[in-house]
């Protein structure tokens, strides 16, 4: 059976082996969110399958509306690609060479070296390995972490 989740821009993730399930879990919040004035956004909303195909047929519904199934869902900061359920890592590298370049750039040419490994890894480290506990990373994805981290060491210590 397929593991299914819901996701909502409030930060509220619902699983369930399941479409009724999850549908009946989906109702729960409706119903909490109308007693206490919460409201949830449909469009806001997605759906994803892990551990089997997207069941594109089953219709899933919030406030009325039918939510759409997605095969990549962002959860507080990770991406998480559907079926296999592994972080897209892409956005973490991302946000890394953006803090390194601008750690570069304000320390301009004559930089000690030392200072930039210290800022490097206390600012940028941190963002590349955001979540990383929870990562299940492809051998590929994991090499262009690892490549992240040695271009930053190549610049610093100008060993292109």
């Amino acid at each position: 059976m397929a593991l299914v989740l819901f996701y909502n821009a409030d930060d509220i993730a619902l699983l369930a082996c399941s479409c009724y399930g999850l549908q009946q879990l989906i109702n729960i919040c409706h119903k909490y969110g109308m007693q206490w004035e919460i409201r949830f956004n449909p469009q806001k909303s997605q759906l994803a399958c892990f551990g089997g195909n997207s069941p594109c047929d089953n219709f899933i519904t919030l406030v009325g509306v039918c939510l759409c199934w997605s095969v990549q869902i962002k959860y507080l900061g990770c991406c998480f690609r559907g079926k296999q359920c592994a972080v897209d890592p892409y956005g973490f590298i991302g946000r890394f060479y953006g803090t390194f370049n601008n750690i570069l750039n304000v320390m301009g040419n004559c930089r000690n070296e030392m200072s930039a490994l210290y800022l490097i890894q206390t600012y940028c480290l941190p963002s590349l390995l955001y979540s990383c506990e929870t990562w299940s990373l492809s051998s590929c994805d994991e090499k262009r972490v690892d490549v992240a981290w040695n271009n930053a060491f190549r610049k610093i210590f100008n060993a292109y």
